[in-house]
This record gives C-alpha cells, sequence and structure tokens, in this order.
C-alpha cells in the first residue's frame, strides 16, 4: 500500500546553501546570540593587535585579566539574582565591606583561614538573611531592600575605619591577590574555579533548573510546589558570596582596607551581565553569556584608553554599547 503525503503539509525550513549559516541557525537563540557576540568580541581583539601594541603583550592581557577577575566573580554572582527576576545593588558596597571585616578580624588575632571563612560567611548572610528574608517574607522590593543596603554598608565601613584607609597585613590575602601558579596569576585562577563551580550548580543540579523555572513564571514554579522562598534567598546568598570573594581579592591587591573600595563595581558587574544576554525578565541567561559581556568591556576599555581617549569617556561608551545591545535584544523578542 502506497503511502499518501497530503499536499497541505508544512514544508520543513528551506536551507540558505550555506552549511555553516545554516548550522549557526539551528542554535538556540541564547547561543545564537553568545557566538554572534563571541565573534564580535574576537574581530574586536584581533583588529585592534596591528595598531595597539598592548594588545600583542602576554603580560599586559594577563595583568589585566587579573585585575578584573574580581568583578568578573562579582557578575557570575549577579547573574542567578537576574536569572530568577531581580538585581543586587549591593554587590560593590559588600565587595567593600568585607575589607572592613578583615581589618576588624584580623586585629583581633583571627588566623586567616578563620578570618576567611568569616568574612564569606557574613557576606552570604548579607545576601541570603538580609536580602533574601525581607524580599521574601517582608515582600519588599529587591530595588528598595539592595538599595539600602548599598547606602547601609558603606556608612558602617566608614565607621569601621574611622573614615580612613586601615593597612591589613595578611600573606594568604597577599598570595590570593597576588601570587602566580604555573605562571597564572591566581586571581585569574580563582575566578576560573569560581566560574566552574557556578557553572555546575547552574547546569547540572536541580537548584539550577528551578533557577530558571523560576525566572520563567514565578508563579507557576509556585503552583508546581518548587521551594520559590528557599530558592530566591539561596541566589541572593550566592550573589553575595561572590562579592565577598571579589572582596577578598580586592584588599589582597590594595593591601588596604578603603572606605570607597567597591563603590561603582556593582554597576560595571551588571552591564557585563546583561550585555551577556541574561534578561531583566528572567529565565534565560548564562554564565558564559556573562564571561563575554566581562570580556567585552575589558576588550573595549582598553582599546579606547590606549587609542587615546580620555578616561572619562569610557564609561559613556560603555553606557551606550548596553543600551544599544539590551536594545537589539529586546527589539529581536518583540
Amino acid at each position: 500500500m502506497t503511502a499518501v503525503t497530503a499536499p497541505d503539509a508544512p514544508a520543513g525550513p528551506s536551507g540558505s546553501g550555506n552549511p555553516v549559516l545554516d548550522r549557526v541557525r539551528a542554535l538556540p537563540p541564547t547561543m545564537r546570540q553568545q557566538t554572534l557576540f563571541g565573534l564580535i568580541l574576537l574581530a574586536m581583539f584581533v583588529g585592534s593587535m596591528p595598531f595597539v601594541a598592548q594588545m600583542r603583550d602576554a603580560d599586559y592581557l594577563m595583568l589585566q585579566l587579573a585585575t578584573y577577575s574580581a568583578v568578573l566573580v562579582m557578575a557570575l554572582g549577579q547573574t542567578f539574582v537576574v536569572l530568577q527576576v531581580g538585581f543586587d545593588l549591593s554587590t560593590g558596597a559588600v565587595q567593600g565591606f568585607t575589607g572592613g571585616l578583615v581589618y576588624l578580624l584580623v586585629g583581633r588575632g583571627f588566623t586567616d583561614g578563620l578570618m576567611i571563612v568569616g568574612c564569606l560567611v557574613a557576606a552570604t548572610a548579607i545576601g541570603a538573611v538580609v536580602h533574601g528574608l525581607l524580599i521574601t517574607r517582608a515582600r519588599m522590593n529587591y530595588f528598595i531592600v539592595t538599595l539600602a543596603t548599598y547606602t547601609i554598608l558603606p556608612s558602617l565601613l566608614r565607621v569601621i575605619l574611622d573614615g580612613a584607609s586601615k593597612p591589613v597585613h595578611s600573606p594568604a590575602l597577599d598570595t590570593l591577590a597576588n601570587g602566580e601558579v604555573l605562571g597564572i596569576r591566581t586571581p585569574i585562577i580563582v575566578a576560573a574555579v569560581v566560574f566552574a563551580v557556578l557553572w555546575v550548580v547552574l547546569n547540572r543540579t536541580v537548584f539550577g533548573r528551578n533557577v530558571y523555572a523560576v525566572g520563567s513564571n514565578r508563579e507557576a514554579a509556585r503552583l508546581a510546589g518548587l521551594p520559590v522562598t528557599a530558592i530566591t534567598m539561596a541566589c541572593y546568598g550566592i550573589c553575595s558570596l561572590c562579592a565577598g570573594i571579589a572582596g577578598l581579592l580586592l584588599l589582597g591587591n590594595l593591601g588596604a582596607a578603603d572606605p570607597s573600595a567597591g563603590i561603582g563595581n556593582e554597576f560595571f558587574a551588571l552591564t557585563a551581565v546583561l550585555l551577556g544576554g541574561t534578561r531583566f525578565s528572567g529565565g534565560q541567561g548564562s554564565l558564559f553569556g556573562t564571561l563575554l559581556g566581562i570580556l567585552f568591556l575589558v576588550v573595549l576599555a582598553n582599546i579606547l584608553l590606549l587609542s587615546g581617549m580620555p578616561q572619562f569617556w569610557i564609561g559613556a561608551v560603555q553606557g551606550v554599547v548596553l543600551l544599544v545591545a539590551v536594545g537589539i535584544d529586546r527589539a529581536r523578542r518583540d
């Protein structure tokens, strides 16, 4: 018996004749966007090499990667918060406040190990307990809650430091921020380890799948029996933990606790998260996109600065790039 095919059956997608283009079109939208973004980043980097000598200097590039490793760690934590629909304005303040905690604990004779654990536990508690409970239990808006800690923590830091920078001697943090392992600077290694751990958590665990589910539809996730409150608290805890790690790296690099440390870094980190394709509406994005966002901002800033552009204009250019990228993404979704 001969099979009969309906004449009005929908035809499959027609190929473009270009196997590479067809393969790119077959990728999921997020992966396709990140592939395009990565190609643009690669073109910027390679294209700048003949004109900017420093972009051909391996030592200079290693130094830049080490310098921005702390901000990358902050951005990775911020990604979790944005994925479940929210953002944390206080990450820069937590980063600076961690330096004040180091100053207190070292001054009271704590060993480096206890000091590091104590600082990270305190940072995590700020996110999971303070932010998490106020947002989920008190039902306060995440913008208001994190804006409050953005204001409170720098004030407490100034009280701790009496308004002045205080030198801090910690061999462990000095090694963490300025050491090398097999020729690779330790801040890069720390950032790579944090990236690997969080990637596994987000992509290979039930918790990671739940984060995406909550971000896609919070009410549907609640009705499905997911622990939405616990997931939200955990995401804010991870974000503040990453800010605490970034604070340890920053203090080790500076060698001192400073009242203004960290302020402003939260916006750089959030810019990288959004530039990397993680959406404010939640449920879509990735840590790899955030990594691309940081690399793009670093390469762009170095190209502009080394080409002679005044440093004051670089932030404006990065802001315009963010607006264009988010605008294109919004237009594509609409």
